[in-house]
């Protein structure tokens, strides 16, 4: 059977929480603890770096107390390491953006019994589960609604650059919880029109700041002819 892994870069060195012993250990455990495929818990839809819990489970698993395992999640969902849903008798707990840092180029080791077979079976299981990779798509955004395979992050990445690219997804994630809007590939709908609202928005934010400070500059002059009289 296929033993998952998960990937550290070294860039974690830096994070903001890797010298917080309890938050930085929480992040390694919700990696660990995240499916890294889709699968069904009690009628339940669970998303590849999502995966069911409790506070007291956490508690348990880590050693930690029920208000050390509030401080470290609530920590990670401050800085957008993770979302937290709660519900009454269980929560869900996602890793942002889980497809970008573990669902690339992630590799299986399986072993048979049969030592004359193994290197064929494993050719073939890795291939197959490379065919499978590549057409997955994997969750992105705060309330993971942007879903899109490796090959069209990368390439939207070279087409408009990581941060405007991760800036438009955002965009299209935080929209579709406040509308409640619903596209049917994210990749497309990207390109034809979010992209260029990210760039408008950004066009009126600035010219309403421009008017803004026309405004003040006139009420400051009108103040000052009445004072003269």
């Amino acid at each position: 059977m296929a033993e998952p892994f998960i990937k550290l870069y070294k860039k974690m060195l830096k994070w903001e929480w890797y010298d917080n012993e309890n938050t930085c250990r929480m992040f390694i455990h919700c990696l660990l603890r995240a499916n890294w495929e889709a699968t069904k818990w009690h009628g339940i839809e669970i998303e590849a770096g999502q995966f069911i819990t409790s506070l007291p489970s956490l508690a348990d698993e880590l050693h930690l107390t029920t208000q050390q395992v509030r401080t470290a999640l609530s920590h990670l969902k401050s800085t957008g390491e993770i979302t937290d849903k709660g519900y009454s008798k269980y929560r869900i707990i996602t890793v942002n953006n889980w497809g970008m840092y573990q669902g690339s180029n992630r590799q299986s080791n399986r072993q048979s019994t049969d030592n004359q077979q193994t290197t064929n079976r494993q050719s073939t299981a890795d291939k197959e589960y490379k065919d499978i990779k590549e057409e997955k798509k994997h969750i992105y955004g705060e309330y993971s609604h942007i879903k899109l395979t490796d090959k069209e992050r990368d390439r939207l990445f070279a087409d408009y650059g990581e941060s405007q690219t991760l800036e438009a997804i955002k965009y299209l994630d935080e929209y579709k919880e406040r509308k409640g809007y619903t596209s049917k590939n994210d990749n497309l709908t990207l390109r034809k029109w979010v992209f260029d609202a990210v760039k408008k928005d950004k066009g009126q934010d600035h010219n309403k700041k421009i008017h803004n400070y026309n405004e003040r500059e006139y009420d400051y002059k009108e103040m000052e002819r009445i004072a003269k009289g």
